[in-house]
């Protein structure tokens, strides 16, 4: 047998403090294509925002002699199935160097991954991968070792843009969160979580780490919608430009269109910042919202914020929901594109996934299983 050339010779393990450069030089050549062509950027820590939201959390990499070809990340979060919380592995960041996709480098990283997690007794984990992107499916069906997933539907990713003022509803009083809200606020999220097949739950003190430890997190940056005084709804406008940005490397001729109508329309009005080439793409996220039986509220919260956001620093504004999730109703009015990304779980027996295939109700995810 050949010898096998060194420029083919992959070795994977888990990503250390010393591989941080060579992981942010990978990003760049595993960009995303789409009307708008761009790759995550991480800098100046490519795991900084998953270690605060789990200290277990480690990225497997795959190393042709001191390059990083390969990427895949695993955060645990608590999931909660018939009340019941399950430590739940979320696998992300999975990237490939193009010279590197046609071997098995995507193959062992995702083996090495699996086993460690079987090894740990997780029952559960969950990829979410954009829908029409065939290449990752492979690991979906249940071959080569891997267990079978459980397709819980599409997530919706709506991108929308503040450019013109919408309608609001004098029904609701919209003002900024308080440290006085915070207990009212936690009985609300578990409420409106309890509702969902599988979601999340919090507490106070993860609340409180979020809103002190992650950058453009804080307490100001959540509104809540008050009927006769009582909170009927909650949001968080988030900017993680300091944790991950999305570099714009090319658009196509329609994006093209739209930013040159929008810089030509903004001598005579406010319109949101422009899509500029080789710059961030200047995007606020919409996370942690929740509604006490009231989507009206939550659609209030989301005309709120785009009409606080026209003329302002952003160029669009972000938020996921599962495709069949009520609340999408309440998106109508704003203008935007969706894009959509399947929600795949692997458990440890067949028996636990046909428990939660017979479960009804739609997935609530929060942003530590997107981001």
């Amino acid at each position: 047998m050949p010898e096998i050339p060194v420029d083919k010779r992959i070795k994977v393990r888990k990503a250390e403090d010393g591989d941080n450069q060579s992981v942010l030089e990978l990003s760049p050549r595993c960009a995303q294509y789409g009307m708008i062509t761009m790759y995550p950027d991480r800098s100046p820590v490519f795991n900084k925002l998953h270690k605060l939201l789990d200290s277990g959390s480690y990225h497997m990499i795959a190393l042709n002699s001191n390059k990083v070809v390969g990427t895949l990340g695993t955060i645990h979060t608590d999931l909660y199935f018939q009340d019941e919380p399950i430590k739940t592995a979320y696998f992300m960041d999975f990237k490939v160097d193009p010279d590197f996709r046609l071997g098995l480098t995507a193959y062992r990283m995702v083996k090495v991954s699996i086993d460690t997690e079987r090894e740990a007794g997780i029952r559960m984990a969950l990829a979410t991968l954009l829908k029409n992107n065939d290449a990752p499916m492979v690991f979906t069906k249940g071959r080569g070792g891997f267990p079978i997933s459980l397709y819980l539907g599409d997530n919706r990713i709506y991108n929308f843009v503040p450019f013109r003022t919408l309608k609001t509803n004098n029904r609701f009083v919209v003002r900024v969160a308080t440290e006085a809200d915070i207990p009212e606020l936690i009985d609300l999220y578990n409420r409106y979580y309890s509702t969902y097949r599988l979601a999340p739950r919090l507490d106070e003190k993860t609340f409180r780490h979020y809103i002190t430890q992650i950058d453009g997190l804080g307490i100001n940056r959540f509104l809540v919608a008050t009927e006769d005084g009582v909170i009927k709804a909650v949001i968080a406008s988030w900017d993680a430009g300091s944790n991950k940005r999305y570099m714009v490397t090319q658009s196509n001729f329609r994006v093209k269109v739209i930013s040159g109508l929008v810089k030509f329309l903004s001598l005579f009005g406010q319109m949101p910042e422009p899509i500029r080439i080789n710059e961030p793409l200047k995007q606020l996220t919409l996370v942690l919202y929740a509604h006490d039986q009231s989507t009206e509220a939550l659609g209030e919260l989301f005309r709120h914020i785009n009409n606080s956001n026209i003329g302002g620093e952003y160029s669009i504004i972000q938020l996921q929901v599962h495709e069949d999730d009520p609340i999408n109703d309440r998106l109508r009015g704003l203008t935007g594109i969706s894009v959509y990304s399947e929600i795949h779980l692997f458990t440890d027996t067949l028996q636990f996934a046909r428990e939660i295939q017979q479960t009804n109700g739609p997935v609530h995810l929060e942003f530590p299983n997107y981001i």
